[in-house]
């Protein structure tokens, strides 16, 4: 016989035929199907457990698919349906493992003893008709219950969603996980009924699961379960400094407070808040009223009395510059490039400097530069992004001047203030200042209507034409009158009577001469008289001359 242990007496005899019984319906159990490959069973894992054999009799090879929990599943918690994987053991005076499926109509059968109704009950419960079961028969046996796979079944999803219909569940699954939290015109939902079997009803708030993580707003499903999804008509507004600000789906019943909690992520207001929150209200179509709170009143007994209505807005208003670092950068040749602690309109160049450990050797203060930030409330208008056509007369010549120059950049004499250590320009610097030391060049770049353009050596006192001889000499094509330098420490144009003296770092630039098309020429002047000369002769035979 396939069971070991000890009958009670007064039962032998009847167990006998009652086990054959068992074994005449449940004979025929699903693993003698086949088992589809890769797929654990609750009988081979206790099989890999006592490989020696310890465990005897018979195995129910129902797969056990692993199921996606969020939690664990309460053994107190958690009611029995069809469609439930058990895992029974009997340990003791006798050894076994079986699982199997709750039947459609609520029971359990356990192979060789018998049945149990175990419909709508807990594990604990469960447990307890299997071992008064297990118990006619057997002595000194233990007896373990388990959840080995949680059961699926069918919910409905109707209203505003993609495709409307069935939707598979367990009863691990949450109603986010079948609904979409957000509709067409990216509202959250916030008003999803949930119609269960037994006819009660919940008003479902994703919203609040999703920024608060309640999961009290999201519940688990059950078989028979309808979800409507209404279609978003009525809105509210939160705007201003909260962690979650949009426009939200209506909900009947709600409070400022509530809302403000929901925009706050469950929390209290950010410090960087102002503390004065307004919300406007229609009144009709045209007329609005506002109220203004504070925060500890929002989150008070006011705000918890004061019930939102539709298309009502709540405004919560930044404090400007709260709590912001003030810095400067340092970048090129300074012993330690990066970003240091500045006071605006106190810490000097020369402090940036020496946070920065000093310059290095290498480090060109000529060419030394100091640019200060646009700040973002800067409200000029940018006129190169303006159609040309759209500018007038003026408004050209800002553009041209700005174009020409650099309008963030700060002047300083770096050599003077370095070297010779003038106090008067000790230049203070801003919040975002940007101070750019390149690495020293003893170099003048020549380009232009030259032999041989290029970078030469510079040398000191010495004017353009000592460069233009250095690069080969003036070209063919070359506007002798017309020298360009530009200062490589500001990029500025000027002649080469102005420069009287190059730079390192400076460019010097021999533009080309214009050719003349002289045969061009020609004909626009001909064609200039033989215009005039026709319009003399026009004018004549309009007006002629009745002086005899």
């Amino acid at each position: 016989m396939w069971f070991s242990g000890k009958l009670r007496g007064p039962v032998r005899s009847g167990a006998v035929a009652f086990l054959f019984l068992c074994f005449a319906s449940v004979g025929a159990a699903p693993a003698q199907q086949g088992t589809p490959p890769g797929v654990d069973t609750l009988s081979a894992q206790w099989r890999r457990a006592f490989p020696n054999g310890q465990v005897q009799g018979q195995y129910s090879d129902t797969p056990v698919t692993p199921s996606i929990l969020d939690a664990p599943v309460s053994r107190m918690d958690y009611p029995l349906g069809p469609g439930d994987v058990l895992g029974i053991s009997l340990v003791g005076a006798v050894n076994r493992i079986h699982t199997v499926p709750v039947t459609p109509e609520g029971t359990v059968v356990v192979p060789g003893l018998g049945m149990v109704r175990v419909l709508g009950q807990n594990l604990n419960q469960a447990e307890a008709q299997v071992r008064g079961l297990v118990s006619r028969f057997y002595r000194d046996v233990s007896v373990n219950v388990t959840l080995a796979q949680v059961r699926t079944f069918k919910v409905f999803v109707v209203g505003d969603v993609p495709q409307p219909g069935v939707r598979v569940a367990t009863s691990a699954t949450r109603v986010s996980e079948v609904v979409p939290e957000e509709g067409v015109h990216r509202v959250p939902r916030r008003n999803v009924l949930l119609r269960r079997a037994s006819g009660d009803t919940v008003l479902i708030d994703l919203l609040r699961f999703r920024q608060m993580g309640d999961l009290r707003a999201n519940p688990t499903l059950r078989e028979g379960d309808a979800l409507l999804v209404p279609t978003v008509d009525q809105t509210v507004e939160v705007r201003g400094r909260v962690p979650f600000p949009g426009v939200y789906e209506y909900r009947a019943g709600e409070s400022l407070a509530e809302l403000v909690r929901i925009a706050t992520g469950g929390g209290d207001f950010p410090s960087s808040s102002a503390d004065s929150i307004r919300v406007t209200r229609f009144l009709d179509a045209e007329r609005r009223e506002f109220h203004t709170f504070s925060r500890a009143e929002v989150l008070g007994e006011q705000g918890q009395r004061f019930l939102l209505r539709p298309f009502d807005a709540v405004y919560v208003a930044w404090r400007a510059n709260y709590m912001e670092q003030k810095t400067a950068t340092v970048l090129g040749q300074v012993m330690r490039p990066g970003v240091y602690p500045v006071v605006p309109g106190v810490t000097t160049v020369r402090e940036l400097v020496d946070m920065a450990g000093g310059f290095t050797p290498e480090a060109s203060l000529l060419e030394a530069t100091l640019r200060r930030s646009r700040s973002q409330g800067d409200a000029r208008i940018d006129l190169a992004r303006v159609p040309p056509e759209l500018l007038n007369r003026t408004e050209q010549q800002i553009l041209q001047i700005r174009t020409q120059g650099d309008e963030s950049r700060v002047v300083i004499d770096f050599p003077r203030l370095f070297v010779e250590g003038a106090d008067a320009y000790n230049q203070t610097l801003q919040d975002g200042d940007t101070l750019a030391v390149p690495r020293r060049r003893n170099e003048v770049v020549v380009l232009g209507a030259v032999l041989q353009p290029g970078v030469v050596q510079h040398a000191a006192a010495q004017d353009a034409r000592y460069y233009i001889r250095l690069a080969g000499g003036f070209g063919r094509r070359a506007d002798r009158n017309d020298i360009i330098v530009l200062r490589g420490s500001w990029g500025t144009r000027l002649t080469a009577r102005e420069a009287t003296t190059i730079h390192p770092g400076d460019m010097v630039v021999v533009p080309f001469s214009e050719r003349r098309n002289w045969l061009a020429a020609l004909q626009t002047t001909s064609a200039a008289i033989t215009t005039v000369v026709g319009l003399v002769f026009t004018f004549r035979a309009l007006f002629p001359d009745d002086n005899p």
